[in-house]
């Protein structure tokens, strides 16, 4: 078997993987094809060889060369593997809106009303971004009540313990929570977005919650159920929405 890397002159056969040879019946190619194994790298295969074996071989080889690596890593960076949300419809933008306003409502009056008698905040930026996900995007994995309140309940926890750890060091503890809390999320599979941004808070904040700073996770657990409550309501107003898509 030769290689070259220039084009050949023999008729070309593209060979990229096991789904491409699954599509030839017979494994041995008669006379000599030139078989494509990147956009500059093509092996010439002689008669009566098998054609899977040699090109296994040499697709080997590339992959091991440092420029190869190297080009791999950068066609990640081509961003065509998926496309943009699409635009929604009028009413699927109007539940959207309304659920969001609804739900940070709800939160907004326990906290100004029920709330504020506890000496620390209900209301917690990052249920902003967790309404983004539950009214906006209310089907995706990550906005799914188990997400909601496990990602959030556990990166409360996770902040408040590292803040009382480090809190002499805050601006080490700011990074150590976030990503403690985004890999305990994942390790439970309950990764929420937004409750990255309640570790980080809980972390960062000038003044510790009362109860040791464990009153914030309790103001989390409270607003998250708020939110789910909401979403439960108004998102199945529309046909062709259907939340929860699973509970647990």
């Amino acid at each position: 078997m030769s290689m070259c890397t220039s084009p050949c002159i023999e008729p070309m056969l593209d060979v990229r993987g096991e789904e491409v040879w699954a599509q030839h019946h017979h494994p041995v190619i008669m006379g000599r094809h030139s078989v494509r194994l990147s956009d500059d790298v093509t092996v010439t295969v002689a008669e009566d060889e098998p054609v899977k074996g040699a090109v296994e071989t040499d697709i080997e080889k590339i992959e091991h060369r440092p420029e190869s690596k190297l080009r791999h890593y950068f066609d990640k960076w081509r961003g065509d593997i998926d496309t943009a949300l699409p635009f929604p419809s009028m009413q699927d933008a109007a539940v959207t809106w309304l659920g969001a306003f609804i739900g940070i409502l709800v939160v907004s009056v326990t906290d100004h009303f029920l709330w504020q008698d506890h000496g620390f905040r209900m209301l917690v930026a990052s249920f902003g971004a967790s309404a983004v996900l539950l009214y906006g995007v209310p089907e995706s994995k990550l906005a799914q009540p188990r997400n909601l309140i496990g990602g959030q309940v556990i990166s409360a926890i996770v902040g408040v313990c590292v803040r009382l750890a480090l809190d002499r060091v805050q601006w080490l503890a700011n990074a150590v929570g976030m990503s403690l809390a985004l890999l305990a999320m994942q390790l439970t599979s309950t990764t929420h977005p937004p409750g990255g941004a309640t570790a980080l808070i809980a972390c960062s904040s000038a003044v510790m919650a009362p109860w040791h700073g464990f009153q914030l996770v309790l103001a989390v657990f409270v607003g998250s159920v708020e939110l789910l409550a909401v979403a439960l309501v108004i998102s199945n107003f529309h046909r062709g929405r259907a939340y929860p898509t699973f509970w647990w």
